[in-house]
């Protein structure tokens, strides 16, 4: 597996918070990030038309359960901060770094690259901050996210202890 370690300045998102159960999410997360690219052009300060964020605390991975309580936000970057369309809301993420991988392939790709990348960062003597925010970028450029998902090619981010 390829593991790069990313520092990043403070990350402006705007999107849709989605909380539920695991097993409403697969649904209503496909609903949510169509919602957000069609309201693309009412978003001021827009970073890039491209690239999308999911985001979710890294604190709810780790207690993970098989239909517990999950936050998922869909977003896309703002280069400033300001008023928001009705139903979108901010999410500020401050600097830090992140051990990252690239999820491609079909479905299983997924769960194997967050173990793959979990067992990275162990075995390099790392450890991921509970406390913060883990990231999916997704490139519309390599796969959209709207359905239909047939491929995934996205990168995850994990954020790191200081």
């Amino acid at each position: 597996m390829n593991v790069s370690i990313v520092s990043r300045g403070e990350l402006n998102l705007v999107g849709i918070k989605v909380v539920g159960r695991r097993s409403e999410l697969s649904h209503r997360v496909p609903l949510s990030w169509i919602e957000l690219v069609d309201r693309l052009d009412a978003i001021p300060h827009l970073v890039d038309r491209s690239v999308f964020y999911g985001s979710f605390p890294e604190s709810d991975h780790q207690r993970a359960s098989h239909d517990g309580v999950y936050t998922y936000w869909v977003c896309t970057e703002v280069s400033a901060r300001g008023a928001l369309p009705e139903g979108l809301r901010a999410l500020v993420l401050p600097a830090r770094t992140y051990a990252t991988a690239r999820i491609e392939g079909a479905s299983e790709a997924i769960e194997a690259t967050y173990v793959g990348l979990s067992r990275w960062i162990e075995e390099h003597g790392r450890r991921v901050d509970a406390r913060a925010y883990c990231l999916e970028r997704y490139d519309q450029r390599r796969q959209r996210v709207t359905p239909p998902y047939e491929r995934f090619d996205y990168e995850v981010w994990k954020p790191l202890d200081a």
